[in-house]
This record gives C-alpha cells, structure tokens and sequence, in this order.
C-alpha cells in the first residue's frame, strides 16, 4: 500500500511541475510595446503605450457558471463601457486579462453583441486555445485584436 501512496504522490507532484509558468504584467507590457512598435514602422524609440488596462476576475467555478449562464452579467455592462470609453481615448488601446475560456467569451461576447467600436485596439491575454474564438467575437465588433499567450514559452 505504501508504494502505491509514493506513485500517487509522484504523479500528483509531476502534474504540478508540468504546469506551464504564466507571464507577468511586465512581460505581457513588454510584448505590447513590441506590437505598438512594430505596427508603428519599427522606430527606434519605445512610444507611451497609454493603454486602458482590465482583467476579467474569476470568482469561483460556482459564481463563474452563473455569469456564464447570464450571458456575461453584470460585468459584460461594465466591460461594454470600457470598450466606449477607449473607444474614445486618442489611441484606443485596451489590455485585457483573461480569466478562463468560459468566462471570457460570457463576458466579452455579452459586451460586444450588438456594438461596433472600430476605433480599438484590443491586446487580449488569454489562453491560446482561445485565440480564434476571441478574434472572431472581437473582430465582429470592428475591434482591432491582437492576442497574447499567458503562458511563457
């Protein structure tokens, strides 16, 4: 019995170790700058990025389901204005953090059904499964998207 405790324990703790390490604010900041800058022709000096920044919070699998179920909540609303007020802005950049696949597309498409903001410029991080259904909610709103794994490689 005990040599099972060991080989359970040890997939248990491989599992953990295989996890894949996540970027921080200052590395996701980073590969932003790049894209501004790339976007802008590649000058020598870094622009100020000016970005409205955002993260989508998970509040439990509970709570997370039930805003899913509404279609985004409440929070689609507050994520919809946000989108209005970059839209707004001289540059229209917006970071957004996700939070999980699920949660994301509730809230993100419950705040961009129906809306056009042709003037934003959406940095969205997330998982990379979530690249192309992202885009396509995004892109149906006239928002520009540029999509960043949280994970570093």
């Amino acid at each position: 019995m005990n040599t099972w405790a060991w080989i359970a324990t040890l997939l248990l703790l491989s599992g953990c170790a295989s996890q894949p390490l996540s970027k921080d604010h200052d590395q996701v900041l980073s590969e932003v700058a790049d894209v501004v800058q790339r976007d802008s022709g590649g000058s020598g000096e870094r622009q100020d990025l000016q970005l409205l920044v955002t993260q989508i919070n998970s509040h439990g699998q509970l709570p997370d389901r039930l805003v899913i179920v509404a279609g985004g909540g409440v929070e689609r609303f507050n994520v919809r204005d946000m989108f209005a007020k970059v839209s707004q802005s001289p540059n229209g950049r917006f970071l957004m953090f996700g939070a999980n696949p699920a949660l994301d597309k509730a809230i993100v498409g419950g705040a961009l059904s129906g809306q056009r903001f042709p003037r934003v410029w959406l940095f969205f991080v997330g998982e990379p499964g979530q690249e192309q259904e992202m885009r396509s909610i995004v892109e149906a709103a006239g928002i520009r998207y540029s999509f960043i794994s949280k994970y570093k490689k």
